[in-house]
């Protein structure tokens, strides 16, 4: 009987700590406010950072939402994504969707991605870029500001 009682101990323990851990990002976002962010490519407006679990596999456009309800904001409100994210892991996103992405106005410095080789590889041949990165799509930032 006791060693049923210490397999079965043994087993449960086992399989406690067996349980798959949820993983935080945190994702860096920000509202353009007026012409200065078209003009000169700063980054002013509301900002913030949202926090959701990996295994949420949330895709961008449910990431704004969430952004949009917490903070109050009309459905119109123009957000653009980080395609950082930071948290318990940190990386560069493969795949982002061109329609919250800020580039090429507002560039990633604390990446090897979205940063200043993209920049250059774009204005070698823009449409060749965005067939490579972006699905052939425009940036949010390309519509929002109607040249790049």
């Amino acid at each position: 009987m006791r060693k049923i009682t210490r397999t079965a101990l043994a087993i449960g323990i086992i399989f406690s700590s067996c349980q798959k851990q949820e993983t935080e990002i945190r994702r860096n976002w920000f509202s353009p406010d007026g012409t200065m962010f078209c003009s000169g490519g700063a980054a002013t407006g509301e900002g913030g950072t949202t926090s959701y679990l990996l295994e949420e596999n949330l895709s961008d456009a449910q990431i704004v939402a969430r952004i949009l309800s917490n903070n109050n904001l009309d459905e119109s409100t123009t957000i653009f994504l980080s395609p950082v994210v930071h948290g318990d892991v940190t990386t560069s996103l493969n795949k982002v969707d061109p329609e919250y992405l800020a580039f090429p106005k507002v560039l990633e410095s604390m990446s090897d991605k979205w940063g200043w080789e993209y920049v250059r590889e774009f204005h070698v041949d823009p449409q060749a870029f965005l067939d490579k990165y972006c699905d052939g799509k425009e940036t949010g930032a390309m519509k929002y500001c109607d040249n790049f």
